[in-house]
């Protein structure tokens, strides 16, 4: 069964260009070339799909203006939908190898990528294919997966099945000395045990920013979602900020999801040790079994400890999936949920005029009649061109 926290199918996104550089190297050029702002129209439990230009109103900083671009669900020739996937393979210490301050805390964490990644055992062509074909979108993945400090890209987007399977079955293998170094975002900081060398765990962030920032710099014009999978422990016992992660996704124009495993195994632990608090489900939200269903997902809604990099992600528009395994079946379904999201998304956009003084605007979506139904995002501020 999958678990999903707040539903929020929502892109609040601006377009940004980027300086090309090499994947890990967390840094991006956020002066804005062409300005996109994305957003869902809902229709009681339904996104709306047949939205037209003259159906939308973009408000600069409380004022119409005109927009050059329109995209939604049913435009002619639309943008490709990339979903670009980053799975954390960080194998934390065992407990007896571990730095003296954390023992007590992994003692009961023995945490193993390969244990938790189960749709390894039979991912294969057949699973990959009903997800890049749907209604014939253009829809490709992504793959890059993180270990300590190392980030290194398995497969650029792509749509052919055959690609996409070599990287999955790449992704516990070790990625090579010296490649794809990160460094270390604004604000944040690596653990320093009294003895023994730092730990290779804590570089979520920095692996984050790394994906968004390398797949950003593809030449391809494409709407662009990060799915972020991992344990989410090193990030909660390492750090309790993530905001140095959201700055960058919003200025690439990149939401993410989060995809946090082995919360049974976490929830426990905190159990034993008095730090749970409350742990509860709440009732599934609405389904009619119908993609377009912005609730259409299986299972209910968990409530209870998260990594407080869930949160960093809702704040890009990002939905949060805990399942209680990672097997071929609740992948797949996650993914299909996250390109259905893609979708079902409308863009509006326009090109700055470069002989204006660059400063900072407030954008927002609105429609022409409350008929047409309810924005969902669509609102961005601070945005500098």
């Amino acid at each position: 069964m999958l678990h999903t926290t707040h539903c929020f199918f929502t892109s609040l996104l601006i377009a940004a260009a980027l300086l090309a550089q090499e994947p890990g190297t967390p840094a991006f050029d956020a002066s804005a070339k062409m300005v996109l702002v994305p957003f869902h129209v809902q229709q009681g439990k339904y996104f709306a799909a047949d939205l037209q230009p003259s159906d939308v109103i973009l408000r600069e900083d409380g004022h119409p203006r005109p927009f050059t671009t329109f995209e939604g669900p049913n435009t002619p020739h639309p943008l490709p939908l990339e979903l670009i996937l980053l799975f954390d393979t960080t194998p934390l210490p065992e407990p007896e190898k571990g730095p003296a301050g954390l023992t007590a805390n992994l003692r009961n964490l023995k945490l193993d990528p390969k244990a938790d990644y189960k749709f390894l055992d039979n991912w294969d062509e057949s699973t990959t294919r009903p997800i890049l074909q749907m209604n014939g979108m253009d829809t490709r993945l992504a793959v890059y997966h993180f270990s300590g400090r190392q980030l290194e890209r398995l497969c650029t987007a792509s749509s052919d099945p055959r690609e996409i399977v070599r990287a999955f079955h790449s992704l516990l293998d070790p990625i090579p000395d010296g490649k794809g170094e990160l460094t270390l975002l604004p604000g944040d900081n690596i653990f320093k045990p009294m003895s023994g060398p730092p730990p290779q765990f804590g570089w979520l962030g920095e692996s984050i920013v790394g994906a968004l920032k390398d797949a950003a710099a593809s030449p391809v014009h494409a709407r662009r979602l990060l799915i972020v999978f991992t344990e989410g422990i090193s990030a909660t016992l390492l750090k309790q900020d993530f905001s140095s992660v959201v700055d960058p996704a919003l200025a690439l124009s990149i939401p993410f999801d989060t995809v946090v495993m082995d919360m049974n195994k976490q929830e426990q632990h905190l159990r034993g040790r008095g730090q749970a608090g409350a742990l509860a489900m709440a009732d599934p939200p609405p389904s009619s079994g119908d993609s377009g269903n912005p609730g259409d997902i299986a299972g209910g809604w968990y409530k209870g400890f998260l990594p407080p990099i869930t949160q960093a992600g809702e704040m890009t528009g990002g939905q949060t999936f805990v399942p209680h395994q990672l097997d071929r079946e609740t992948l797949a379904r996650i993914l299909s949920v996250t390109r259905d999201t893609g979708l079902s998304q409308y863009v509006v956009g326009f090109s700055p005029d470069p002989a204006e003084k660059t400063k900072k605007h407030s954008l927002s979506v609105a429609l022409t009649s409350k008929s047409k139904g309810k924005v969902v995002g669509g609102e961005k501020s601070g945005v500098k061109y």
